[in-house]
């Protein structure tokens, strides 16, 4: 495994954290929208759930990546990228 490709993983780890970040900040406005539907502010409870649904599309990427990510094959190439790397700078 080359340095390029240990790069590239933690750039899709940064990008599976971002998603996973605006899921929850979709789930934080379903809720909000629940608890203003239920106190009779329709209006504000429709911009609400306007404002959560376009977010929930990034459980797909999210889940995507965890998988790619998380490949047997993958993680230990990492490790042994990095045990190589120990030892040379020990060296």
């Amino acid at each position: 495994m080359k340095a390029s490709k240990l790069y590239f993983r933690d750039l899709l780890g940064l990008t599976l954290v971002v998603s996973a970040i605006l899921v929850m900040l979709g789930g934080i406005f379903g809720v909000l929208a629940v608890l203003n539907y239920f106190s009779h502010e329709e209006a504000l409870a429709s911009t609400y759930i306007h404002e959560s649904l376009p977010l929930f599309i990034f459980l797909i990427p999210s889940y995507l990546l965890g998988k790619y990510i998380n490949r047997p094959t993958w993680v230990s190439e990492v490790e042994e990228y990095q045990l190589e790397a120990a030892k040379k700078a020990s060296n």
